[in-house]
């Protein structure tokens, strides 16, 4: 892949979005997509295009260590923008989810969250495992038992929080929801 341009439509998205889940930050995340084509253009090694994604999410994850690094502590969650025509309990409803699922997330160590997003970014487990310099059944591990707890994380929610009819569990709540 010699265009640069080309390079950049094709995995911008992907690499912004994974800088985000890493950090939890738009504007430390649009800087790290920057800065992740920056070094891309400017590398020595030639790109394959058949490595080229996993090449750029290995850099961007670099990046985001390498912040952390120098804060030495995690950054809060911004707000992400909502869409618009979307009812203002809905979209606050899909926010606290995000952010209660961001923060339940950030309690895992970065390695893991990191495995968990390149396969959900459809990155195979070879690849995975060689941008996280971890061996591959590591790499398998480490997704299975996030995802695991994700689940669970999900079904204990599921039954603490009330639906939009008021209930718990199933249980009306004797609270009127205005």
């Amino acid at each position: 892949m010699n265009d640069f341009h080309e390079l950049y439509t094709r995995y911008a998205a992907d690499i912004y979005r994974f800088a985000l889940f890493l950090c939890g930050d738009a504007a430390e995340a649009e800087d790290i997509t920057a800065e992740t084509f920056a070094r891309a253009l400017t590398g020595k090694a030639p790109l394959r295009s058949a490595t080229v994604k996993g090449y750029l999410l290995t850099i961007t994850r670099n990046l985001h260590l390498e912040s952390l690094r120098r804060r030495k502590r995690l950054t809060a969650l911004s707000p992400e923008l909502l869409e618009t025509g979307t009812p203002l309990e809905q979209a606050v409803s899909h926010k606290t989810e995000l952010e209660a699922l961001q923060t339940y997330l950030q309690t895992f160590p970065e390695v893991d969250r990191a495995a968990l997003l390149l396969r959900a970014d459809g990155l195979p487990y070879a690849e995975i495992a060689k941008a996280l310099h971890i061996s591959l059944a590591a790499a398998k591990v480490k997704v299975h038992r996030l995802r695991l707890r994700l689940a669970e994380w999900r079904a204990d929610r599921e039954m603490t929080e009330p639906n939009n009819h008021g209930e718990i569990n199933g249980i009306r709540s004797t609270k009127r929801h205005s």
